[in-house]
């Protein structure tokens, strides 16, 4: 072994012992006989202090980064002692494909299934683990930054017969490709990702088990790498795959809402938000902040994409302290959620808002509070208090009510209802569409200009990316929604029957890129460009022009409109 080598390898077993007191041991995995499956490094590091049978918990790194990454600038050493868990750091060591250094895979067809390539090397790593040390059957769990947070999830949705459960962070969902990945160096970034109906049947048509297994999801708003519309699609998807029938969206599952904690020097507007069945088990939680781009590290690409250590963290690559504390907040997480439910609710309350959230009220109308129910597993039906004294029915705007109950034993829970009152007189969605060049555009005020140098043309108001600034040959579909407002994909309004939208006979046709078919929801990407609702392929290429036509409210087809 060359004597830098060594070195490393001696240092990676020696530096967490001067700061944890535990043990760290390196291993490999050989590789096995199905598919694209390879030789593994991983490290598991063990606390002096352990009562078995342990949890646990294995930390998948990122890209670029290795093993010891994650085992030795995350905080989650110091959290195994404080906590008492058995870490465990895989090592992505080689791989197939075309990827950047280090990255899991998991946006190939080969690593996205039971029984073949990464998911299945690391479900036999945890097997190894539990074959050395005493490991409690019933408390597996996976978490991971970025790759390694998307690997988790693919472990989350083809294992969930193994782990208890998973907290991916800036990770993507189950099924993406690489297009969801922003890799232009900007901020903000951009990806293509697939329809929450298309993740949502490509997870049924993996998973093999009931279990509804519990899941985490931690993304920087300002995230520039892994934008923030990754983050809400894994929620969104999860939700409809593993909650029940009356608790499969945000608002019909959401249970509380809180500020983050702890956190580390600045909680960054942290929410996190727990989604379940009613039975005070979540199905899904998430943590959103906005924290700030510009890390310590200079190895570092400024992009808000990083793991977030806490005070017991380090400022390494891709790594930063500041912020909610993802080692102590997974944990808390993973804790409450046993395979067995022991411990399941942690004695947290349930609270469920009557009616609509969010809820509209004309002008000057007499608004009437449908009010809330909440639960406990211990105490039974509890009382809520609700705070709707903001709203004002008088003037137009967005007002919040605010509800939370106290079981007997002290355990809060909060939840808030937007109250929206509108002028039922004012000018509805219109419907309109405007063709013309990202640069014709920003010069009718439908877009504006920004990026690197203002390089790139953004659609007024939801701000997608819609070509070069510069760009005066080019042909962009925007859509307007109130007068005033411009969207690079169609309103919902406009989709479900209001205004114009192609239906009952009439045909709309687009001339655009196949990329931007993607952006404005008439096309969706899986291994080439699909029009969405009526399948057509359009080709794999995404800058190729194409025709696509509607005839029916959120159905496109190839071709120009007979």
């Amino acid at each position: 072994m060359p004597t830098r080598l060594l070195m490393a390898v001696v240092m990676i077993v020696l530096l967490p012992a001067l700061a944890s007191a535990g043990s760290v041991t390196s291993n490999t995995l050989p590789a096995g006989s199905y598919a694209a499956s390879r030789d593994r490094q991983y490290q598991v590091y063990v606390p002096d202090t352990l009562i078995t049978p342990a949890p646990m918990v294995m930390a998948l790194h990122g890209c670029s980064q290795t093993q010891s990454n994650a085992l030795n600038e995350w905080g989650l050493q110091s959290a195994a002692d404080r906590y008492g868990f058995i870490l465990v750091t895989p090592f992505i060591t080689s791989y197939d494909g075309l990827r950047n250094q280090n990255c899991w895979g998991f946006w190939f067809d080969q690593h996205q299934h039971e029984g073949s390539g990464e998911p299945q090397d690391l479900l036999r790593i945890g097997q190894a683990v539990e074959a050395t040390y005493s490991i409690d059957p019933n408390r597996r769990y996976i978490t991971g930054l970025s790759s390694g947070g998307a690997m988790a999830v693919v472990a989350a949705v083809i294992h969930n017969e193994y782990w208890a459960a998973a907290a991916p962070a800036s990770g993507l969902p189950y099924g993406e490709d690489a297009a969801s990945v922003s890799l232009s160096g900007q901020c903000p970034g951009y990806a293509t990702f697939h329809s929450v109906s298309q993740l949502v049947s490509d997870m049924n048509a993996e998973r093999n088990d009931t279990y509804p297994i519990p899941l985490m999801v931690l993304q920087n708003n300002n995230d520039c790498t892994v934008i923030q519309p990754a983050g809400r699609n894994i929620r969104d998807a999860h939700l409809q795959v593993f909650g029940d029938a009356s608790h499969n969206t945000p608002a019909t599952a959401q249970q509380s809402q809180a500020t983050c904690a702890p956190f580390h020097q600045d909680d960054y507007d942290c929410l996190h938000t727990r989604y379940g069945n009613g039975d005070g088990r979540s199905v899904m939680e998430t943590v959103f902040f906005d924290g700030p781009t510009a890390t310590a590290n200079t190895t570092d690409t400024d992009h808000g994409h990083y793991w977030v250590g806490g005070e017991d963290g380090s400022e390494g690559a891709w790594a930063v302290r500041a912020g909610p504390s993802y080692p102590d907040i997974i944990w808390d997480f993973f804790a409450r959620h046993s395979r067995d439910g022991s411990g399941g609710s942690n004695g947290d309350p349930s609270l469920t808002l009557n009616g609509d959230n969010p809820m509209t009220v004309d002008l000057d109308s007499t608004f009437t509070d449908p009010g809330a129910t909440a639960t406990d597993p211990e105490d039974g039906s509890l009382s809520v208090n609700a705070d709707c004294s903001a709203v004002d029915t008088s003037t137009e705007g967005d007002y919040t009510c605010t509800y939370s109950a106290t079981d007997n034993d002290g355990n809060s829970v909060t939840r808030s209802r937007t109250v929206s009152v509108i002028d039922p007189s004012a000018p509805d969605v219109t419907c309109d569409t405007a063709n013309a060049s990202p640069s014709g555009h920003i010069t009718a005020g439908r877009a504006t200009a920004g990026g690197t140098s203002d390089l790139r043309a953004f659609s007024l108001t939801d701000q997608q990316d819609i070509g070069a600034s510069f760009d005066t040959w080019s042909s962009v579909t925007l859509f307007q929604g109130e007068p005033g407002t411009w969207y690079a994909a169609q309103p919902e309004a406009c989709r479900t029957g209001g205004g114009d939208t192609g239906g009952d006979g009439d045909c709309q046709d687009w001339y655009a890129t196949n990329l931007q078919h993607d952006s404005a929801g008439r096309a969706y990407y899986q291994m080439g460009y699909f029009t969405i609702g009526g399948d057509d392929a359009l080709g794999a290429v995404s800058g190729t022009y194409a025709w696509v036509h509607s005839t029916a409210a959120g159905v496109f087809q190839a071709g120009q409109c007979p």
